[in-house]
């Protein structure tokens, strides 16, 4: 924590969130190329006073998250198909690179969504969030038929 207080010192419009298995430094509303700069700074630095130990830091869509390696959604998905192994249908969608961990351990069959434009692993790519929202309104009006 003191090392990404510093860097939220450093950079004006960043801020810390503590999340249950993370913590997350934002710099969303930084300058773009001094919070880009900044975040692979603080990255570099925290590779090396993690590596002996199960923390990591990931780089995600203007932010850097410190978190235990086993803290991932695709962890998560395959606790879940542990305890019900054959649902009858799987949707996942993300904007962010943890959302390929959940894309990589996704059963054949599944719908991962990346949105965005980078490259993924997901099975399909869509533009941006209203386009997942209208994906979630065609399910919504399937499911009330």
């Amino acid at each position: 924590m003191p090392i990404l207080e510093h860097f939220v010192d450093r950079t004006p419009g960043s801020f810390v969130e503590e999340k249950k298995y993370s913590v997350v430094w934002h710099y969303r509303t930084a300058e773009p190329e001094f919070g880009v700069w900044l975040a692979n700074e603080l990255v570099s630095m925290l590779e090396a006073m993690l590596a002996e130990t199960e923390l990591r830091a990931f780089r995600g869509e203007k932010i850097v998250e410190v978190k235990p390696v086993w803290a991932n959604k695709g962890e998560a998905l395959e606790r879940l198909l542990a305890t019900w192994p054959e649902p009858d249908f799987l949707f996942g969608a993300g904007d962010d690179r943890t959302c390929e961990d959940l894309s990589e351990r996704a059963p054949g069959g599944a719908w991962t969504v990346h949105v965005g434009s980078r490259p993924t692993r997901a099975v399909f790519a869509v533009t941006d969030f209203e386009n997942i929202r209208k994906v979630l309104g065609i399910f919504v009006e399937t499911d009330s038929q």
